[in-house]
């Protein structure tokens, strides 16, 4: 865990850690998926998909990586 996630977890406790999980970072390239608490973020009362423009750590694609929550 880094500092961020430490302090979001101290403020609002473990359903940080818990939705953060629930949201998954997918590439649009092979499909690979990580949460966004595995990358070091944190995503709490969130609704809304997005796309960002990132490097897949899998297949090194540069495109288009999906942000979506899987329950």
């Amino acid at each position: 865990m880094n500092r961020m996630q430490r302090f979001f977890g101290w403020v609002f406790g473990p359903r940080v850690e818990r939705e953060s999980r629930e949201w998954k970072y997918e590439c649009g390239q092979c499909g690979h998926s990580e949460s966004v608490w595995e990358a070091g973020g944190v995503r709490f009362k969130a609704n809304a998909e997005k796309s960002y423009v990132g490097r897949c750590p899998a297949c090194g694609h540069v495109g288009k990586r999906w942000l979506r929550r899987s329950r």
